[in-house]
């Protein structure tokens, strides 16, 4: 089996309001599941798994502050990329729903990406690929 990322865990003030940020853009994602951890490290946390049945996005409570500007130099994930069927429906369900497109990722011929920052300051990139051929996909030269 080829290994693949099936969740990435992020820590935030307020969970929430990020997973309405995810069911905006993605209707196709749901809440996969959620709980609570009574002490985790002094702290109760709330946890959710927001996606599909192949991969999700762990969005827990316990968060202190905001995420540093994606342009700064600092240490940590600096966006986290999903792919969409279609970017420009991705666009209108976010603008519908409120949330302001940050920017238009770089021209390339086989994909296009817009990035979003949401409340607490993490970015998303949706990327919408126009061929299926992975080397198209895949290439960084251009």
């Amino acid at each position: 089996m080829n290994g693949y990322i099936e969740h990435a865990n992020i820590t935030l003030v307020n969970p929430k309001k990020t997973i309405e940020f995810l069911l905006a853009a993605l209707p196709n994602w749901r809440l996969r599941g959620q709980g609570k951890m009574e002490e985790w490290y002094g702290k109760e946390v709330e946890w959710f798994h927001v996606g599909d049945d192949r991969s999700y996005i762990a969005v827990q409570s316990g968060g202190d502050g905001r995420i540093a500007d994606w342009n700064n130099h600092w240490t940590g994930v600096k966006h986290i990329g999903i792919v969409v069927d279609d970017l420009d429906e991705t666009v209108e369900r976010l603008k519908i729903a409120g949330y302001e497109l940050d920017h238009w990722g770089g021209e390339h011929p086989h994909r296009r990406s817009a990035y979003y920052v949401e409340d607490h300051n993490m970015q998303f990139e949706f990327v919408e690929y126009s061929s299926n051929n992975s080397s198209e996909r895949n290439d960084y030269s251009i």
